[in-house]
C-alpha cells in the first residue's frame, strides 16, 4: 500500500473520531437538538452579586454568557445561588420567570418552548438588580425580531394600604437644653400600596408609611437605632443617616436580613435637617421605592416657634407601565437606570397631599415645612404657588442664618429644606416641584388649605 493511501486511510478514522467527539459533547449539551427545531436545550446558571455565570459546555466561567436556541427548542434554564442576596430569573417575551433563590446552594427552574424568533432578554427581576448587570441575551434562530409590546398589566392587588405619611405627623420641639441619649426604631416592611387609585404597587417602607418617620433630637444627642427587617420582607435592608458622622453612615451596621435587627449608636454632632434612607444594595432601587425619611437635630439656639409644622417628601417611581395604567404596577430598574420616572411622588403617592392628605392652617399662622427630596435621580424646584417663604434655611443647614423672601428653592437629590411662611389670604395654596410637568402631569403636588377672613387690601379680584 503506498504512503498517500496509507495516511487517506489512518486520517479517515482520526477526522471521524474527532467529529463523533464533538457531535457527542454536542449532543451531551442538546440532547435532543434538531437543526429545524422541536430539540431541547438545557443551561446553567450561577447567581452572583450581580451578575450570572455560565456553568459547563460552551458557558462555562462566561458572566451573563449568551444562549443560543434552535426556534421550537423546549428550553430549561436552571439558576444556583452562590451568594443568598436573593435572585431569580425572567425571560423577555416569553413571560417565563423561576421561583426566586434565597440561600447558597438553592436552585429554580424555568422551562418554556422557544416560539418566538428573535433576540431577548434574560435577567434577574428583584428590583434593581437588572440595572446592576445582572441580564444577558437569548438568541432564537436567527435573532432578528424580538419583543414589541408590553405584556398586559395584571389586575390591582387588594386590599391596598395607605402608605401617604399625613403631613402633620411630625413629633414637637424638644424643650431641654442638655444632651441626652434618644432611642428610636425602624421596621423595614415591604407593603402593598396605591400610586393612585386603581393603581396598586409593592412599596419598601420605613414603618409602612412613606417617607418613615419624622425624628427629632438635640445637637450631641446620643442616638441608639434599633432596626428590624420584617420577616415578611423579600430584601435585605438598611438605614443611611446622613446626620452620621461614622461608616456607611451606619448602613452596614444596620444591614438585617428579612427577620432579623440590629443596633447602633451614634452622637449628632452638627445641628441641621437630614435625610436618612435606605443603604443596601441597589441604594437607588431602595431609595426609588419609598425607603427615606427625615432626621432633624435641633440647634443649641432653638429655631423661632410657629404654629403649624408640616414634612413633605418628594420622590420618583420607575414602574413598568405608563402613567394612570390601571392594574398592579412593577417597579422597573431600566428607567430608573435611564433616568426615566413615571410618576414624581409626595409622600409616595400622585398627587399625594391632596384630597383627606391635604395639609390645612388658618389665616395668619405661622407655618414651618420640613422638606426632603429623595430623588433618586431628579433636583427638586420646591415651590407654593401664590405665596413666598419668609425664612429659608438652605440644604437644612440650621447653623447660619435663613434666607429671607425666597419664590423658589433647589433641594438636590438627598437634600432637606426647611422653610417658614405665614399665609395672610384664604386660599389653595399648591405645593409643587416648579420644573412643573413634574407637578402638573407626574404628580409632585400638595394642597395647603388655608380658611380665614378675607382681607381685600392684600388680594381683590376684579379692578
Amino acid at each position: 500500500m503506498g504512503r498517500g493511501l496509507l495516511a487517506v486511510v489512518v486520517a479517515i478514522p482520526l477526522i471521524l473520531g474527532v467529529m463523533a467527539g464533538a457531535m457527542g459533547g454536542y449532543l451531551l449539551h442538546n440532547p435532543s437538538a434538531s437543526a429545524n427545531g422541536g430539540g431541547s436545550e438545557a443551561f446553567a446558571l450561577a447567581t452572583y452579586d450581580f451578575y450570572f455565570l455560565g456553568v459547563g459546555g460552551s458557558i462555562d466561567g462566561v458572566r451573563n454568557p449568551q444562549l443560543n436556541v434552535t426556534l421550537g427548542d423546549t428550553v430549561t434554564i436552571t439558576i444556583t445561588d452562590r451568594v443568598s442576596t436573593g435572585h431569580n430569573l425572567y425571560v423577555e417575551g416569553y413571560d417565563a420567570q423561576s421561583a426566586d433563590v434565597m440561600a447558597v446552594g438553592a436552585t429554580a427552574t424555568v422551562r418554556f418552548t422557544a416560539t418566538q424568533q428573535g433576540t431577548f432578554a434574560y435577567y434577574c427581576a428583584m428590583p434593581g438588580h437588572r440595572a446592576l448587570g445582572m441580564e444577558g441575551k437569548l438568541v432564537v434562530g436567527s435573532g432578528v425580531g424580538g419583543p414589541s409590546s408590553l405584556p398586559p398589566i395584571s389586575p390591582e392587588v387588594l386590599p391596598v394600604s395607605d402608605i401617604v405619611r399625613n403631613a402633620t405627623d411630625v413629633p414637637p420641639p424638644i424643650t431641654r437644653t442638655t444632651p441626652a441619649t434618644v432611642n428610636i426604631w425602624l421596621n423595614a416592611t415591604e407593603v402593598n400600596g396605591e400610586i393612585e387609585p386603581g393603581v396598586s404597587y409593592m412599596y419598601w417602607t420605613y414603618n409602612g408609611k412613606v417617607p418613615g418617620p419624622f425624628f427629632r433630637v438635640r445637637v450631641n444627642d446620643t442616638v441608639v437605632v434599633h432596626f428590624h427587617n420584617d420577616a415578611s420582607s423579600m430584601m435585605n435592608h438598611s438605614v443611611d443617616f446622613h446626620a452620621v458622622t461614622g461608616p456607611m453612615g451606619g448602613s452596614a451596621a444596620s444591614s438585617a436580613a428579612p427577620g432579623a435587627s440590629s443596633d447602633f449608636s451614634f452622637k449628632a454632632l452638627v445641628p441641621g435637617l437630614f435625610i436618612y434612607h435606605c443603604g443596601t444594595p441597589d441604594v437607588p432601587t431602595h431609595i426609588a421605592n419609598g425607603m427615606f425619611g427625615e432626621i432633624l437635630v435641633q440647634p443649641d439656639a432653638p429655631l423661632p416657634p410657629v404654629d403649624r409644622e408640616f414634612y413633605v417628601g418628594q420622590s420618583e417611581l420607575y414602574t413598568k407601565w405608563p402613567i394612570h395604567t390601571l392594574g398592579n404596577q412593577l417597579f422597573d430598574g431600566q428607567k430608573l437606570a435611564d433616568d426615566q420616572p413615571t410618576y414624581f411622588a409626595f409622600n409616595g403617592a400622585f398627587k399625594g397631599l391632596t384630597g383627606a392628605h391635604q395639609l390645612t392652617a388658618q389665616v395668619n399662622q405661622t407655618i414651618r415645612i420640613y422638606f426632603v427630596d429623595a430623588g433618586p435621580d431628579f433636583i427638586s424646584s420646591f415651590h407654593i404657588i401664590g405665596e413666598i417663604f419668609n425664612r429659608v434655611w438652605q440644604y437644612g443647614d440650621l447653623s447660619d442664618p435663613p434666607l429671607h423672601g425666597v419664590q423658589t428653592v433647589l433641594v438636590p437629590p438627598g437634600g432637606c429644606v426647611v422653610v417658614d411662611l405665614t399665609l395672610v389670604y384664604p386660599a389653595n395654596y399648591v405645593l409643587v416641584d416648579h420644573a412643573i410637568y413634574h407637578a402638573v402631569d407626574m404628580g409632585a403636588m400638595g394642597i395647603l388649605h388655608v380658611t380665614g377672613p378675607t382681607n381685600s387690601t392684600i388680594f381683590k379680584a376684579g379692578a
